[in-house]
């Protein structure tokens, strides 16, 4: 399944379409890699006195405002894959938003589809499911259940009113329900040894973040909870893809407390770079 981001200048760029890291958890590793690129444009995440704060601040930083489409392999007993990514599309065809990456990847690290055991959702936009199905319908991830928010499927599935996930996805969701392979997540929950679910309400109505742990090290996988590093000690700015902007600004200043209170470091899948941490990395 090739798509644009075969020959896209950015396919390999560090920042966006070739990041990739791996975070270090007690005796465990976390590897994120990213399936593509996005734009943003310059209102798209901000506060109403700075409406394009997060524009200008990536744009001084990186050149322009381009941010990887991050997902994240968790190996052990089960491989678990959380998020999949844009899938090999550019999407509404205005090259703003390409992926195509992640199998390659996963593949890079070792890792076909059929060895990943779960595949856990943030939330259902287009950009987090992309490689659940092939244009057939079929399941890229042949073994694997998708573990995805209730509200999510309520809102996105069951009541379809949302264009941002289109119906050939949501076709290929209903059939793997039908056999057995989604299960809906409501609160939180341990999902397998060292990964938590925890409900992240506000960017969608069942929006997920994942924790990863082992011991006392751990990092948050906030999903689109918070778009980049800077939202870490300016929880105050919002993006414009928020279905409910209110309860999304709760939610991130509900997990800032937590980090604050409890350590660790955090990352969405959108951070530059796919670096962790609690603030702005520093230049290396």
């Amino acid at each position: 399944m090739a798509g644009p981001i075969d020959s896209h200048p950015l396919r390999d760029d560090p920042v966006s379409g070739g990041a990739r890291s791996r975070i270090v958890l007690g005796n465990r590793t976390l590897l994120a890699v990213s399936d593509g690129f996005i734009r943003i444009p310059p209102d798209f995440l901000g506060s109403p006195r700075q409406p394009t704060a997060a524009y200008d601040a990536l744009a001084a930083r990186y050149g322009e405002a381009r941010l990887p489409l991050g997902c994240f392999v968790w190996p052990g007993d089960q491989n678990v894959l959380i998020d999949a990514g844009l899938g090999p599309v550019d999407y509404a065809g205005r090259g703003v938003m390409v992926g195509g990456r992640l199998i390659e990847r996963l593949r890079d690290d070792g890792f076909a589809p059929s060895d990943i055991d779960m595949v856990c959702l943030s939330h259902l936009h287009a950009d987090h499911t992309g490689w659940i199905a092939d244009d057939n319908g079929e399941p890229v991830f042949p073994r694997a259940r998708v573990l995805i928010g209730e509200s999510d499927w309520n809102h996105f599935v069951v009541e379809g009113g949302d264009p941002v996930l289109d119906e050939r996805l949501a076709h290929a969701l209903r059939l793997l329900a039908d056999r057995g392979r989604v299960e809906l997540l409501d609160g939180e929950r341990s999902v397998v040894p060292g990964l938590a679910r925890l409900a992240a309400p506000g960017h969608t109505p069942g929006h997920s973040i994942y924790l990863a742990h082992d011991g006392a090290d751990r990092v948050m996988l906030l999903g689109d909870a918070m778009y980049c590093p800077h939202q870490l000690t300016n929880d105050e700015w919002a993006a414009m893809s928020d279905v409910d902007p209110k309860l999304a600004a709760q939610t991130r200043a509900r997990f800032v407390r937590d980090l604050a209170a409890g350590g660790g470091r955090a990352m969405g899948c959108h951070f530059p770079e796919l670096i962790a941490g609690r603030a702005w990395p520093s230049r290396r």
